[in-house]
């Protein structure tokens, strides 16, 4: 597969992942300040800050603009100078499926593009309606792509680039989400949590899907630590970071196969589920690590693996490529 398809496969899941994370992250703070008695700058500034988008959003509007729950919405849904939009992210997932529609599926491209076409006037009307209503319909939308994928596509090289690309962007919004809830709220145990700490907690779990499945575990407790080591290390919960990590190792075998190809961004990323791995509620929580510290690292690590990919992948250095291409004719000559 050349590398102009790999990129693009990778990117269109990526897209779709963040389209489908900033869908719910919305609707979860829209039901959360209904629910709890928040100030000003934490109600809908946070959701700026877990997008990485507060400083542009200051710089475009105004820092008093940042507490407005409309211009908030509107921004992280329509407007396409944010690259984090709804908009903004399925308009390049939509032009990375064009490019490769030979390694999609008919069905795929259907999908895609018939949520780009509804996105538009459509997505407005309704998003000015009912707002809970529309993102429930995004969510909708990239559960019924994933749907498709998974059942139209050959679990090749195409769909494994996909699925790369996709839990590293979860496990990304995993730890930026958990960053800022915990980092706002702080260290706390149920038994000194106030109701709106509760309230916020449950939002945490419910922006990442994770509300039923955190409850079903035997013993479950509604306090900050037990809820960041459930996102962080649960190695059955699809959204975790330990979970998103540990599938990515095996994608990464799969694009790999046996060539020289990918051993940067196989090792990086391999160490990563190591110390994962490794790491112990009382670590994640301790003062020396804390969950901050983690969360930001596990972000700047998902990043250079990414960019470890692209240089191994996409857009490697000629001298380089032309090094890993003549061990690969090496190594079949010896095999």
């Amino acid at each position: 597969m050349i590398s102009r398809v790999a990129e693009s496969c990778f990117w269109l899941y990526r897209y779709m992942e963040r389209v489908e994370n900033v869908a719910r992250l919305l609707d979860v703070n829209l039901l959360l300040v209904l629910d709890a008695h928040l100030k000003d700058q934490e109600r809908w500034r946070p959701v700026l800050i877990v997008s990485g988008e507060e400083p542009r959003f200051v710089e475009l509007h105004s820092a008093k603009a940042a507490d407005n729950a409309d211009r908030v919405q509107e921004y992280m849904t329509f407007d396409e100078q944010n690259p984090v939009s709804i908009m903004s992210s399925l308009r390049w997932a939509r032009e990375n499926a064009r490019g490769i529609r030979e390694a999609i599926s008919l069905e795929m491209w259907e999908a895609l593009n018939s949520f780009w076409l509804w996105l538009g006037e459509t997505g407005k009307r309704r998003f000015g309606s009912d707002k809970h209503d529309f993102y429930s319909r995004v969510k909708e939308q990239c559960a019924l792509f994933h749907g498709l994928t998974h059942n139209t596509v050959m679990h090749n090289e195409p769909f494994n680039f996909m699925r790369l690309g996709m839990l590293l962007e979860r496990a990304n919004q995993t730890a930026r989400v958990l960053d800022v809830k915990y980092h706002a709220m702080g260290p706390t145990s149920a038994e000194k949590e106030s109701l709106a700490e509760s309230a916020e907690w449950l939002a945490l779990l419910r922006s990442c899907s994770g509300y039923e499945s955190f409850f079903k575990q035997p013993g479950a407790q509604l306090a900050g630590p037990a809820i960041a080591a459930f996102l962080f290390l649960e190695p059955d919960f699809p959204r975790s970071v330990l979970y998103c990590v540990s599938r990515a190792v095996n994608f990464m075998n799969r694009v790999r196969g046996k060539g020289p190809i990918g051993e940067r961004s196989d090792n990086v990323l391999r160490s990563l589920n190591d110390r994962l791995a490794a790491l112990t509620l009382p670590k994640l929580v301790s003062v020396e690590a804390g969950i901050h510290k983690e969360c930001t690292r596990i972000v700047e690590e998902t990043a250079a693996i990414c960019d470890a990919i692209r240089l191994d992948f996409f857009d490697p250095p000629l001298p380089r490529m032309t090094e890993l291409m003549t061990k690969g004719e090496m190594a079949q000559r010896q095999g």
